[in-house]
Protein backbone atom coordinates (compact mmCIF):
# COMPACT_ATOMS: atom_id res chain seq x y z
CA UNK A 1 0.00 0.00 0.00
CA UNK A 2 1.53 3.65 -0.97
CA UNK A 3 0.87 6.45 1.29
CA UNK A 4 1.99 10.00 1.46
CA UNK A 5 5.04 10.65 3.00
CA UNK A 6 7.03 14.17 3.38
CA UNK A 7 8.36 15.41 0.04
CA UNK A 8 12.11 14.34 -0.76
CA UNK A 9 12.68 15.24 -4.01
CA UNK A 10 14.55 17.56 -5.71
CA UNK A 11 12.42 20.64 -7.00
CA UNK A 12 11.24 19.73 -10.75
CA UNK A 13 12.12 21.72 -13.50
CA UNK A 14 9.81 23.36 -14.89
CA UNK A 15 3.00 26.08 -36.40
CA UNK A 16 1.26 26.86 -42.38
CA UNK A 17 -1.64 24.35 -42.34
CA UNK A 18 -2.17 21.30 -44.16
CA UNK A 19 -5.91 20.76 -44.51
CA UNK A 20 -5.66 16.77 -44.44
CA UNK A 21 -2.30 15.86 -42.84
CA UNK A 22 -0.88 12.41 -43.17
CA UNK A 23 -0.75 10.27 -40.27
CA UNK A 24 2.11 11.92 -38.66
CA UNK A 25 1.27 15.20 -39.39
CA UNK A 26 4.05 17.02 -42.18
CA UNK A 27 2.42 19.84 -42.04
CA UNK A 28 4.84 22.36 -40.59
CA UNK A 29 3.38 22.05 -37.20
CA UNK A 30 0.44 19.41 -38.31
CA UNK A 31 -2.51 22.26 -37.81
CA UNK A 32 -5.81 21.25 -39.98
CA UNK A 33 -8.46 22.88 -40.41
CA UNK A 34 -11.62 21.60 -38.26
CA UNK A 35 -14.19 19.68 -39.94
CA UNK A 36 -16.28 19.94 -36.49
CA UNK A 37 -19.27 21.78 -35.78
CA UNK A 38 -19.43 24.79 -33.74
CA UNK A 39 -20.57 22.89 -30.97
CA UNK A 40 -17.14 20.92 -30.89
CA UNK A 41 -14.91 24.48 -31.02
CA UNK A 42 -15.13 25.04 -26.91
CA UNK A 43 -11.71 27.28 -25.50
CA UNK A 44 -9.70 25.85 -24.16
CA UNK A 45 -9.94 24.34 -20.16
CA UNK A 46 -6.10 25.48 -19.71
CA UNK A 47 -3.65 28.36 -20.54
CA UNK A 48 -0.69 26.61 -19.66
CA UNK A 49 2.64 27.28 -21.73
CA UNK A 50 4.80 24.26 -21.10
CA UNK A 51 8.74 25.58 -20.49
CA UNK A 52 12.09 23.52 -22.26
CA UNK A 53 14.12 21.55 -20.78
CA UNK A 54 13.71 18.80 -17.95
CA UNK A 55 11.31 17.45 -15.45
CA UNK A 56 11.97 14.71 -12.97
CA UNK A 57 9.15 13.25 -10.86
CA UNK A 58 9.49 11.38 -7.66
CA UNK A 59 7.06 8.92 -6.02
CA UNK A 60 8.07 10.34 -2.69
CA UNK A 61 5.99 13.00 -1.08
CA UNK A 62 2.90 15.14 -1.64
CA UNK A 63 1.02 15.65 -5.12
CA UNK A 64 3.48 18.37 -6.50
CA UNK A 65 6.37 15.85 -6.25
CA UNK A 66 4.94 12.55 -7.64
CA UNK A 67 2.94 14.26 -10.11
CA UNK A 68 5.31 17.20 -11.85
CA UNK A 69 5.46 14.98 -15.19
CA UNK A 70 1.89 13.66 -15.07
CA UNK A 71 0.37 17.37 -14.71
CA UNK A 72 2.53 18.87 -17.46
CA UNK A 73 1.52 16.44 -20.28
CA UNK A 74 -2.22 16.61 -18.94
CA UNK A 75 -1.90 20.34 -18.75
CA UNK A 76 -0.30 20.97 -22.14
CA UNK A 77 -3.14 18.09 -23.54
CA UNK A 78 -6.12 20.56 -21.71
CA UNK A 79 -3.92 24.35 -23.28
CA UNK A 80 -3.46 22.47 -26.91
CA UNK A 81 -6.63 25.04 -29.22
CA UNK A 82 -9.25 23.48 -31.59
CA UNK A 83 -7.26 23.03 -35.11
CA UNK A 84 -4.13 21.46 -33.35
CA UNK A 85 -3.11 18.15 -32.86
CA UNK A 86 -2.05 15.28 -30.18
CA UNK A 87 0.11 12.78 -31.23
CA UNK A 88 1.24 10.01 -28.43
CA UNK A 89 3.77 6.94 -28.41
CA UNK A 90 3.33 5.51 -25.12
CA UNK A 91 4.13 1.81 -23.72
CA UNK A 92 1.21 1.55 -21.40
CA UNK A 93 -1.73 4.24 -21.55
CA UNK A 94 -3.36 3.51 -18.05
CA UNK A 95 -5.02 6.44 -16.35
CA UNK A 96 -8.58 7.60 -16.54
CA UNK A 97 -7.50 11.22 -16.20
CA UNK A 98 -5.97 11.04 -19.29
CA UNK A 99 -8.63 9.28 -21.08
CA UNK A 100 -10.68 12.57 -20.41
CA UNK A 101 -8.43 14.89 -21.30
CA UNK A 102 -8.06 13.50 -24.46
CA UNK A 103 -11.24 13.59 -24.97
CA UNK A 104 -11.97 17.17 -24.03
CA UNK A 105 -9.70 17.50 -26.78
CA UNK A 106 -10.93 15.98 -29.27
CA UNK A 107 -14.53 17.66 -28.71
CA UNK A 108 -12.71 20.85 -28.95
CA UNK A 109 -11.73 20.29 -32.48
CA UNK A 110 -7.87 18.54 -31.75
CA UNK A 111 -7.20 16.04 -33.63
CA UNK A 112 -5.68 12.92 -31.21
CA UNK A 113 -3.68 10.11 -31.85
CA UNK A 114 -2.20 7.25 -29.71
CA UNK A 115 0.21 4.44 -29.99
CA UNK A 116 0.46 1.87 -27.37
CA UNK A 117 1.95 -1.91 -26.48
CA UNK A 118 -0.67 -4.08 -27.58
CA UNK A 119 0.39 -6.06 -24.64
CA UNK A 120 -0.75 -3.31 -22.67
CA UNK A 121 -4.15 -3.94 -23.83
CA UNK A 122 -4.20 -7.93 -24.10
CA UNK A 123 -2.60 -8.53 -20.53
CA UNK A 124 -4.45 -6.39 -18.56
CA UNK A 125 -8.12 -4.98 -18.41
CA UNK A 126 -6.54 -1.73 -19.86
CA UNK A 127 -10.56 -0.02 -19.30
CA UNK A 128 -8.91 3.45 -19.83
CA UNK A 129 -7.17 2.47 -23.16
CA UNK A 130 -10.21 0.86 -24.58
CA UNK A 131 -12.55 3.46 -23.63
CA UNK A 132 -10.39 6.20 -24.95
CA UNK A 133 -10.25 3.72 -28.64
CA UNK A 134 -13.98 3.63 -28.76
CA UNK A 135 -14.65 7.31 -27.83
CA UNK A 136 -12.16 8.58 -30.20
CA UNK A 137 -13.80 6.49 -33.35
CA UNK A 138 -17.39 7.34 -31.70
CA UNK A 139 -16.52 10.85 -32.21
CA UNK A 140 -15.00 10.76 -35.19
CA UNK A 141 -18.69 10.11 -37.10
CA UNK A 142 -19.13 14.02 -36.73
CA UNK A 143 -15.10 14.81 -38.84
CA UNK A 144 -13.77 14.45 -42.19
CA UNK A 145 -11.10 11.20 -42.68
CA UNK A 146 -7.91 13.70 -43.09
CA UNK A 147 -8.84 14.64 -39.07
CA UNK A 148 -10.24 11.45 -37.69
CA UNK A 149 -8.66 10.52 -34.24
CA UNK A 150 -7.80 6.92 -33.00
CA UNK A 151 -6.07 4.86 -30.45
CA UNK A 152 -4.13 1.64 -31.82
CA UNK A 153 -1.47 -0.65 -30.50
CA UNK A 154 1.31 -2.40 -32.37
CA UNK A 155 2.43 -5.99 -31.97
CA UNK A 156 5.88 -5.92 -31.40
CA UNK A 157 7.66 -3.18 -32.57
CA UNK A 158 5.91 -0.56 -34.60
CA UNK A 159 9.17 0.15 -36.61
CA UNK A 160 10.76 -2.89 -36.06
CA UNK A 161 8.84 -6.12 -35.97
CA UNK A 162 10.36 -7.44 -32.69
CA UNK A 163 10.65 -6.47 -29.53
CA UNK A 164 8.50 -3.93 -28.24
CA UNK A 165 6.71 -0.79 -28.74
CA UNK A 166 8.47 1.07 -25.66
CA UNK A 167 9.12 4.57 -26.82
CA UNK A 168 7.37 7.14 -24.27
CA UNK A 169 7.18 10.62 -26.82
CA UNK A 170 3.94 13.06 -26.52
CA UNK A 171 3.64 15.83 -29.20
CA UNK A 172 1.93 18.79 -29.17
CA UNK A 173 1.43 20.90 -32.26
CA UNK A 174 0.75 23.77 -29.99
CA UNK A 175 0.24 23.94 -26.28
CA UNK A 176 -0.90 27.30 -24.71
CA UNK A 177 0.83 29.53 -26.65
CA UNK A 178 3.75 27.41 -27.86
CA UNK A 179 4.17 25.78 -31.22
CA UNK A 180 5.59 22.57 -31.90
CA UNK A 181 6.23 20.80 -28.65
CA UNK A 182 7.80 17.27 -27.96
CA UNK A 183 8.21 15.54 -24.78
CA UNK A 184 10.32 12.39 -24.53
CA UNK A 185 11.62 10.72 -21.92
CA UNK A 186 11.31 7.88 -19.38
CA UNK A 187 7.87 8.26 -18.12
CA UNK A 188 4.33 6.67 -19.71
CA UNK A 189 1.23 7.97 -19.12
CA UNK A 190 0.06 5.85 -16.20
CA UNK A 191 -0.87 6.49 -12.48
CA UNK A 192 2.56 3.84 -12.13
CA UNK A 193 4.71 6.67 -13.46
CA UNK A 194 3.19 8.89 -11.29
CA UNK A 195 3.15 7.04 -7.84
CA UNK A 196 5.98 4.39 -7.97
CA UNK A 197 8.48 5.46 -10.16
CA UNK A 198 11.25 7.83 -10.80
CA UNK A 199 11.04 9.31 -14.07
CA UNK A 200 12.06 12.24 -16.58
CA UNK A 201 10.82 13.78 -19.54
CA UNK A 202 13.15 15.97 -21.54
CA UNK A 203 10.68 18.87 -23.52
CA UNK A 204 11.83 20.53 -26.80
CA UNK A 205 9.59 23.66 -27.70
CA UNK A 206 9.31 25.60 -31.35
CA UNK A 207 12.07 23.31 -33.29
CA UNK A 208 10.49 22.44 -36.64
CA UNK A 209 13.44 20.34 -37.39
CA UNK A 210 12.45 18.59 -33.73
CA UNK A 211 8.87 18.32 -35.07
CA UNK A 212 9.65 16.95 -38.53
CA UNK A 213 12.12 14.36 -37.40
CA UNK A 214 9.50 12.66 -34.38
CA UNK A 215 6.57 13.39 -37.00
CA UNK A 216 8.27 11.08 -38.85
CA UNK A 217 9.12 8.48 -36.71
CA UNK A 218 5.33 8.82 -35.29
CA UNK A 219 3.83 8.45 -39.16
CA UNK A 220 6.07 5.77 -39.33
CA UNK A 221 5.11 4.20 -36.21
CA UNK A 222 1.27 4.64 -37.27
CA UNK A 223 1.42 1.77 -39.86
CA UNK A 224 2.96 -0.69 -37.46
CA UNK A 225 5.20 -2.81 -39.85
CA UNK A 226 9.11 -2.39 -40.39
CA UNK A 227 10.42 0.58 -41.46
CA UNK A 228 13.42 1.08 -44.23
CA UNK A 229 15.46 2.52 -41.67
CA UNK A 230 14.40 1.63 -38.69
CA UNK A 231 17.58 2.91 -36.57
CA UNK A 232 17.78 7.12 -37.40
CA UNK A 233 19.89 9.47 -35.56
CA UNK A 234 19.95 13.28 -35.85
CA UNK A 235 22.16 15.99 -34.24
CA UNK A 236 20.36 19.41 -34.24
CA UNK A 237 21.42 22.69 -34.30
CA UNK A 238 22.35 23.41 -30.75
CA UNK A 239 24.42 20.28 -30.27
CA UNK A 240 21.75 17.44 -29.35
CA UNK A 241 21.56 14.52 -30.92
CA UNK A 242 18.12 12.48 -30.85
CA UNK A 243 17.90 8.63 -31.65
CA UNK A 244 15.49 6.12 -32.31
CA UNK A 245 16.13 2.25 -31.98
CA UNK A 246 15.77 -0.69 -33.28
CA UNK A 247 19.30 -0.12 -33.17
CA UNK A 248 21.74 -0.77 -35.63
CA UNK A 249 24.10 -3.40 -33.45
CA UNK A 250 27.29 -1.55 -34.47
CA UNK A 251 25.82 2.18 -33.46
CA UNK A 252 25.07 1.69 -30.19
CA UNK A 253 24.35 5.44 -29.05
CA UNK A 254 25.58 4.44 -25.57
CA UNK A 255 28.65 2.57 -26.37
CA UNK A 256 29.76 5.30 -28.56
CA UNK A 257 29.46 8.04 -25.93
CA UNK A 258 31.45 5.87 -23.35
CA UNK A 259 33.97 5.15 -26.27
CA UNK A 260 34.46 8.67 -25.53
CA UNK A 261 35.03 9.31 -22.31
CA UNK A 262 38.92 10.01 -20.87
CA UNK A 263 39.13 9.14 -17.18
CA UNK A 264 41.92 11.46 -16.47
CA UNK A 265 42.89 14.86 -17.75
CA UNK A 266 39.13 16.76 -17.07
CA UNK A 267 39.16 20.54 -16.41
CA UNK A 268 35.72 20.78 -15.05
CA UNK A 269 36.45 18.32 -11.97
CA UNK A 270 38.47 19.14 -8.80
CA UNK A 271 39.56 15.89 -9.15
CA UNK A 272 40.79 16.11 -12.90
CA UNK A 273 38.49 12.62 -13.02
CA UNK A 274 35.97 12.57 -15.46
CA UNK A 275 32.63 11.35 -13.36
CA UNK A 276 29.82 9.32 -14.64
CA UNK A 277 26.55 9.02 -12.82
CA UNK A 278 24.45 6.21 -14.23
CA UNK A 279 20.63 5.39 -13.68
CA UNK A 280 19.62 2.99 -16.82
CA UNK A 281 17.00 1.40 -15.04
CA UNK A 282 18.02 -1.98 -16.60
CA UNK A 283 21.52 -3.88 -17.10
CA UNK A 284 21.37 -7.27 -18.45
CA UNK A 285 21.58 -9.47 -21.39
CA UNK A 286 24.25 -9.46 -23.99
CA UNK A 287 23.74 -5.90 -24.36
CA UNK A 288 24.09 -4.89 -20.70
CA UNK A 289 27.32 -6.84 -20.58
CA UNK A 290 28.83 -5.60 -23.62
CA UNK A 291 27.99 -1.59 -21.90
CA UNK A 292 28.67 -3.03 -17.94
CA UNK A 293 32.29 -4.30 -19.13
CA UNK A 294 32.64 -0.70 -21.01
CA UNK A 295 31.44 0.75 -17.52
CA UNK A 296 33.88 -1.31 -15.31
CA UNK A 297 37.16 -0.33 -17.91
CA UNK A 298 36.25 3.24 -17.46
CA UNK A 299 35.97 2.66 -13.64
CA UNK A 300 39.33 0.50 -13.56
CA UNK A 301 41.04 3.64 -15.57
CA UNK A 302 40.29 5.42 -12.98
CA UNK A 303 36.62 7.39 -13.59
CA UNK A 304 34.24 8.56 -10.97
CA UNK A 305 31.92 6.68 -11.59
CA UNK A 306 28.17 5.50 -9.77
CA UNK A 307 25.79 3.00 -10.71
CA UNK A 308 21.64 3.06 -9.76
CA UNK A 309 19.96 0.64 -11.44
CA UNK A 310 16.23 -1.73 -10.82
CA UNK A 311 16.94 -4.88 -12.23
CA UNK A 312 20.91 -5.91 -12.90
CA UNK A 313 21.23 -9.39 -14.61
CA UNK A 314 23.56 -11.44 -11.97
CA UNK A 315 25.91 -12.23 -14.43
CA UNK A 316 26.69 -8.28 -14.89
CA UNK A 317 26.65 -7.46 -11.66
CA UNK A 318 29.25 -10.01 -10.56
CA UNK A 319 31.26 -8.96 -13.29
CA UNK A 320 30.64 -4.81 -11.71
CA UNK A 321 31.32 -6.02 -8.31
CA UNK A 322 34.02 -8.31 -9.22
CA UNK A 323 37.19 -7.57 -7.35
CA UNK A 324 40.32 -5.40 -9.08
CA UNK A 325 42.68 -2.98 -8.65
CA UNK A 326 40.07 -0.19 -7.68
CA UNK A 327 37.57 -2.88 -6.25
CA UNK A 328 33.94 -3.01 -6.92
CA UNK A 329 32.02 -0.27 -9.26
CA UNK A 330 29.93 1.75 -6.45
CA UNK A 331 26.36 0.89 -7.05
CA UNK A 332 23.11 1.27 -5.37
CA UNK A 333 19.79 -0.84 -5.90
CA UNK A 334 17.02 2.10 -6.25
CA UNK A 335 13.94 0.62 -5.11
CA UNK A 336 11.57 0.49 -2.38
CA UNK A 337 10.08 -2.20 -0.26
CA UNK A 338 7.41 0.03 1.45
CA UNK A 339 5.57 -2.65 3.14
CA UNK A 340 8.26 -5.27 3.83
CA UNK A 341 6.10 -8.23 2.03
CA UNK A 342 9.30 -8.74 -0.37
CA UNK A 343 8.01 -7.26 -3.54
CA UNK A 344 9.28 -3.91 -4.77
CA UNK A 345 6.58 -1.20 -4.54
CA UNK A 346 8.64 2.17 -5.84
CA UNK A 347 11.71 1.96 -8.21
CA UNK A 348 13.76 4.19 -10.28
CA UNK A 349 12.76 4.24 -14.05
CA UNK A 350 15.04 6.48 -15.82
CA UNK A 351 17.47 5.28 -18.55
CA UNK A 352 19.86 8.29 -17.99
CA UNK A 353 23.39 8.95 -17.76
CA UNK A 354 25.47 12.12 -16.95
CA UNK A 355 29.22 12.51 -18.20
CA UNK A 356 31.54 15.79 -16.33
CA UNK A 357 35.04 15.78 -17.35
CA UNK A 358 37.02 14.67 -20.43
CA UNK A 359 35.40 13.67 -24.07
CA UNK A 360 37.90 13.13 -26.71
CA UNK A 361 39.56 16.53 -27.10
CA UNK A 362 37.18 18.33 -24.94
CA UNK A 363 38.82 18.28 -21.29
CA UNK A 364 35.34 20.64 -20.15
CA UNK A 365 32.63 18.50 -21.56
CA UNK A 366 29.41 17.76 -20.17
CA UNK A 367 26.88 15.35 -21.79
CA UNK A 368 23.46 13.66 -20.54
CA UNK A 369 21.94 10.54 -22.07
CA UNK A 370 18.32 10.44 -21.10
CA UNK A 371 15.00 8.19 -23.08
CA UNK A 372 13.13 5.06 -22.95
CA UNK A 373 15.82 2.54 -23.64
CA UNK A 374 17.18 0.30 -21.30
CA UNK A 375 20.70 -1.44 -21.12
CA UNK A 376 19.23 -4.69 -22.76
CA UNK A 377 19.08 -6.87 -26.04
CA UNK A 378 15.31 -6.12 -25.55
CA UNK A 379 15.84 -2.68 -26.20
CA UNK A 380 17.93 -2.88 -29.01
CA UNK A 381 15.05 -4.21 -31.33
CA UNK A 382 12.17 -2.10 -29.91
CA UNK A 383 10.86 1.30 -30.52
CA UNK A 384 13.13 3.53 -28.36
CA UNK A 385 13.60 7.05 -28.50
CA UNK A 386 16.93 8.71 -26.84
CA UNK A 387 18.53 12.36 -26.49
CA UNK A 388 21.66 13.10 -25.67
CA UNK A 389 22.18 16.90 -24.75
CA UNK A 390 25.83 18.36 -24.56
CA UNK A 391 24.50 21.63 -22.16
CA UNK A 392 25.86 22.19 -18.94
CA UNK A 393 23.04 23.21 -17.12
CA UNK A 394 20.99 19.82 -18.67
CA UNK A 395 23.84 17.92 -17.37
CA UNK A 396 24.19 19.78 -14.31
CA UNK A 397 20.53 18.78 -13.42
CA UNK A 398 20.36 15.26 -14.55
CA UNK A 399 23.72 14.97 -12.44
CA UNK A 400 22.11 16.41 -9.36
CA UNK A 401 18.94 14.62 -9.65
CA UNK A 402 20.63 10.99 -9.77
CA UNK A 403 23.51 12.31 -7.36
CA UNK A 404 20.95 12.95 -4.60
CA UNK A 405 19.10 9.68 -5.17
CA UNK A 406 22.13 7.81 -5.06
CA UNK A 407 23.20 9.24 -1.59
CA UNK A 408 19.39 9.08 0.03
CA UNK A 409 19.38 5.47 -0.47
CA UNK A 410 22.54 5.14 1.31
CA UNK A 411 23.34 1.45 -0.22
CA UNK A 412 20.19 0.03 1.35
CA UNK A 413 17.91 -1.56 -0.77
CA UNK A 414 14.96 -3.95 -0.57
CA UNK A 415 13.94 -5.28 3.12
CA UNK A 416 15.53 -2.71 4.45
CA UNK A 417 14.29 0.45 2.55
CA UNK A 418 10.84 0.70 4.38
CA UNK A 419 13.04 2.36 7.66
CA UNK A 420 13.94 5.00 5.06
CA UNK A 421 10.86 6.09 3.89
CA UNK A 422 10.74 9.76 5.19
CA UNK A 423 13.53 8.75 7.46
CA UNK A 424 16.52 11.55 8.63
CA UNK A 425 19.30 9.41 7.68
CA UNK A 426 18.95 6.00 5.89
CA UNK A 427 20.12 2.67 6.47
CA UNK A 428 23.71 1.22 5.57
CA UNK A 429 25.05 -1.61 3.73
CA UNK A 430 24.99 -2.43 -0.22
CA UNK A 431 22.32 -5.18 -0.02
CA UNK A 432 22.49 -5.19 -3.74
CA UNK A 433 19.83 -7.72 -5.65
CA UNK A 434 20.79 -9.36 -8.72
CA UNK A 435 18.84 -11.10 -10.99
CA UNK A 436 14.92 -10.72 -11.53
CA UNK A 437 11.50 -12.63 -10.62
CA UNK A 438 11.67 -15.07 -7.95
CA UNK A 439 15.27 -16.37 -8.95
CA UNK A 440 16.86 -13.17 -7.62
CA UNK A 441 19.26 -13.21 -5.80
CA UNK A 442 21.84 -11.11 -2.98
CA UNK A 443 25.24 -9.91 -4.02
CA UNK A 444 26.66 -13.10 -2.06
CA UNK A 445 24.17 -15.65 -4.04
CA UNK A 446 21.60 -16.02 -1.56
CA UNK A 447 17.92 -15.95 -2.35
CA UNK A 448 16.40 -13.08 -2.24
CA UNK A 449 13.27 -14.73 -1.43
CA UNK A 450 12.59 -17.83 0.86
CA UNK A 451 9.11 -18.27 -0.11
CA UNK A 452 8.73 -17.82 -3.90
CA UNK A 453 7.96 -14.43 -3.67
CA UNK A 454 8.40 -12.06 -6.85
CA UNK A 455 10.14 -9.31 -5.56
CA UNK A 456 9.73 -7.15 -9.41
CA UNK A 457 5.84 -8.44 -9.37
CA UNK A 458 4.52 -4.73 -8.76
CA UNK A 459 6.53 -3.31 -11.79
CA UNK A 460 4.04 -2.78 -14.29
CA UNK A 461 5.80 -0.07 -15.50
CA UNK A 462 8.46 -0.98 -18.75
Amino acid sequence: MIVAVAALSVPASQTSASATPDPGGKGERGTFKSAEPDTFRTPTPDNFNPRPGATFNSPLGGVTERRSIFRKIVRSIDSTPKGEQINFFTWNFLTSEGTDALLRAQGRGVRVRLLMDNRNNVEVPNQPFRRLKAELAKNNKKRKDGVRSWARVCKGSCRGGTGSSHSKFFMFSKAGKVPRVVMQGSANLTLASTNNQWNDIYTHTRSKNVWKFYAKIFRESSRDRRAAKPYVTQRFESGFRLIQFPMATSKDPVMQLLNQVRCSGAKNTASGRTRIRIAPDVIRQDRGMRLGKKVRALWNNGCDIQIGYTVLGIDVGRMLRAPGPRGPVPMRHLVQDVDDDGEFDNYFHLKAMSVVGKLGNDASAYAVLNGSANWSGLSAVSDENLGIYRSKRDTQRYESHIQYWYGRFGGASARTVPSFRGATTPPSGDHLVFGSGANAVYEDGTPYSTTGVDPYANMTGN
